[in-house]
């Protein structure tokens, strides 16, 4: 439980400093049962196109500015970019994601999921793996009540993969 305490921490931390940065105090309609309702299906949405392997797809769900922060990885900046990964991980296997969003929470035209996930990894020719870990996505509203990914960061629960052998350890 303590773990999922420092998550939570985290994302009403993230979420508070972006909020103020946007001016979340300003006269916009409140957040409310209906923006949980399209989060949901953004949410919905994207799991459908990384589970069909569409990465031109799972891109349709992030805005312009968007960001993925991966696990034992470089933050990967702009819609390009992350098809270009979403193509990479599909190639290495990547399928049957299932997420659980735990807390959906916002302010006008941001909000934020806090859950967790679990994928498997079937690369053609390897050994398949399992990961679990857990997330945190931003959300922003965009012009035309249309809700997209902004950030998204998520941490692996396992230990990442142990590099193969040297010529001068194999020896």
């Amino acid at each position: 439980m303590r773990g999922r305490s420092r998550w939570h921490g985290l994302a009403v931390a993230v979420a508070a400093a972006l909020l103020a940065a946007c001016g979340g105090g300003s006269t916009e309609r409140p957040f409310g049962r209906e923006d949980v309702a399209a989060i949901r299906q953004l949410v919905e949405g994207f799991v459908a196109a990384y589970n069909a392997k569409d990465a031109e797809k799972a891109v349709s769900y992030f805005s312009g500015a968007a960001t993925l922060m991966p696990p034992n990885s470089s933050a990967v900046h702009g819609p390009e970019s992350i098809k270009g990964y979403y193509e990479i991980r599909f190639g290495q296997g990547a399928t049957d994601l299932q997420v659980e969003p735990g807390e959906i929470q916002g302010s006008g035209t941001l909000a934020y999921i806090v859950g967790t996930y679990s994928l498997r990894l079937a690369p053609e020719g390897g050994p398949e793996t399992r990961d679990r870990g857990k997330f945190v996505w931003i959300a922003r509203n965009m012009p035309g009540n249309n809700w997209r990914f902004e950030v998204h960061i998520w941490s692996s629960d396992l230990p990442p993969p142990t590099p193969p052998p040297t010529g001068a350890e194999t020896e």
